[in-house]
């Protein structure tokens, strides 16, 4: 299962589609809405993660946090850029939640019949569940 030792990361709001590909490939990879920079760069530290940012200005700022500028807008291209810290772990993927970060558990498969597509249900044996938001 998943490993705790993984990096985590908090990212601005604007990259979403970043974070969806981390959470993917089995990183923590948070977002919080409608909050403060300040608040943002205080979770960075409580909760141990790197903050990701396109903002030139908050990757200068002078408060004591890790951080990381991301120079490209293209999800594909910021993965490249956090290449270093990324490890492709098969046994890590698709194990969080691509909407809200949550652990995803399993769940009989009998148990998702009619709330999958069919062509799904027919080609797969083993399905997960968020327990937050009940994303399949």
């Amino acid at each position: 299962m998943a490993n705790s030792k993984r990096q985590k990361f908090l990212l601005d709001e604007n990259l979403n589609k970043l974070a969806k590909w981390l959470r993917i490939l089995g990183y923590d990879a948070a977002i919080y809405k409608n909050i403060s920079f300040l608040q943002r760069a205080n979770l960075t530290k409580k909760e141990r993660r790197i903050y990701l940012t396109r903002s030139k200005k908050k990757s200068k700022s002078h408060l004591v946090f890790s951080r990381i500028l991301l120079k490209s807008d293209d999800y594909l291209q910021q993965i490249k850029e956090l290449r270093e810290l990324l490890h492709y772990d098969e046994n890590e993927m698709f194990l969080r939640c691509t909407k809200c970060n949550r652990k995803l558990y399993y769940i009989d498969k009998e148990r998702v019949s009619g709330k999958i597509p069919q062509r799904v249900f027919a080609h797969f044996t083993t399905f997960y569940v968020c327990r937050k938001c009940g994303n399949f």
